[in-house]
C-alpha cells in the first residue's frame, strides 16, 4: 500500500497544475475527487501488470487504492468504465510520446520521419503491460475498441498536415483514409505479435515497420523536398 500512496503522490504532484479530469463524459474539479480517481486508475494498472482484465473486479481495484468502494462505484460504476478510463489515459500518453519523440532538425527523408514515429510508439506499448493489454490484447470490451478507433480517426487526419510542416507534401488523394490504412497495418502486426509473445518483438516490428513504409510507397514518392527549416511553423 505504502508503494501505490507513494504513486498517487507522485502522480498528483506531477499533475498539479492541470486540467480538471474528464471521466465518463463527467467533469472531475475537485481536489480531493481527482485524488481518488488518480489513485483508482493507478491501482487499475497495478493490477494489470500480474492479472489479466477478465479476473480484475472494480473491488479489487477500490481496494488496492485504498478508496471506499463507495466512492469507487460513484465514479467508475464499473470495471469497464475503470478500464476505459485507463485507455485513454494510455492514448493521451502515446500522443505525448510520439510528439516529445519528434526531432524535425535530424529528419532528412520521410521514411525517418515515419521510422521515428514508429519506433516512438513501439517503445511505448513495450514499456507498459497495462497498455498493451487494454489496446493491443484481443479481450476488450467495445467502449475501448470505439474509443480507440475515435482516436485512430483523429490522430490519421492530422497526419498529413504534419507532415506537410516538415516537407512540400505533394497532394495525397484521400488522405485521412491512407494514413487510417497504414494504422490498420501497424496495429495487425503488433495485435499478432502481442497474442504470440505479449509483447511487440523485434521480428514483428521490423516487418510492421518495412510493411507500413512498402504501403505509403504506393502513394507517396521516393523523394519529398524538406521545408526550409526557418519556414516550419
Amino acid at each position: 500500500m505504502t508503494d501505490h500512496k507513494a504513486s498517487v503522490e507522485r502522480s498528483s504532484e506531477h499533475e498539479g497544475n492541470s486540467e480538471p479530469l474528464q471521466i465518463g463524459g463527467r467533469r472531475v474539479s475537485q481536489k480531493r475527487s481527482q485524488i481518488r480517481v488518480e489513485a483508482l486508475l493507478i491501482a487499475a494498472d497495478q493490477l494489470l501488470q500480474t492479472q489479466e482484465i477478465a479476473d480484475i473486479g472494480i473491488y479489487d481495484v477500490a481496494h488496492l487504492a485504498d478508496v471506499p468502494p463507495a466512492s469507487a462505484y460513484h465514479f467508475f460504476p464499473t470495471k469497464e468504465s475503470v478500464f476505459l478510463a485507463l485507455a485513454d489515459k494510455y492514448l493521451q500518453e502515446l500522443h505525448f510520446a510520439l510528439a516529445a519523440s519528434m526531432n524535425a532538425a535530424v529528419i532528412e527523408r520521410w521514411p525517418d520521419y515515419i521510422q521515428s514515429r514508429y519506433d516512438a510508439a513501439v517503445a511505448f506499448f513495450n514499456g507498459r503491460v497495462a497498455a498493451r493489454k487494454l489496446l493491443l490484447g484481443a479481450v476488450v470490451g467495445s467502449d475501448i475498441k470505439n474509443l480507440d478507433i475515435a482516436d485512430i480517426d483523429r490522430y490519421t487526419a492530422a497526419w498529413y498536415d504534419e507532415m506537410n510542416m516538415i516537407f512540400v507534401m505533394p497532394y495525397v488523394k484521400d488522405a485521412h483514409l491512407k494514413f487510417t490504412v497504414l494504422i490498420g497495418i501497424y496495429d495487425g502486426i503488433w495485435q499478432a505479435s502481442y497474442a504470440k509473445y505479449g509483447h511487440i518483438n523485434s521480428e514483428f516490428a521490423r516487418e510492421g515497420l518495412a510493411a507500413g513504409l512498402a504501403y505509403l510507397e504506393t502513394f507517396l514518392p521516393k523523394t519529398i523536398a524538406l521545408r526550409d527549416p526557418s519556414s516550419r511553423s
